[in-house]
């Protein structure tokens, strides 16, 4: 009579292309203007949505991606 003891160990990985991440990489791939345009006409589709104006200053042109970014995740936000 023998005993034998086994182990086995298997990991595996899925990436799932969500529709939230469907839409990240198509926003992602967008020049900045093209990027506005989505995001103006999510404004107009979204009556939820509003665009926040903010005066032009050193502090603002620097936070001018920081706000691009901003709202392109409230166009994210809006489509789910």
């Amino acid at each position: 009579m023998s005993l034998e003891l086994r182990q086995q160990l298997k990991l595996s990985q899925q990436l799932v292309m969500t529709p939230q991440l469907q839409q990240a990489i198509k926003l992602l791939q967008l020049s900045r203007l093209e990027l506005l345009e989505v995001i103006q006409q999510e404004l107009l589709e979204n009556p939820m949505l509003e665009e926040i104006q903010f005066q032009e200053d050193e502090q603002s042109k620097r936070d001018s991606q920081d706000e691009t970014r901003r709202l392109a995740v409230l166009a994210v936000k809006s489509s789910r």
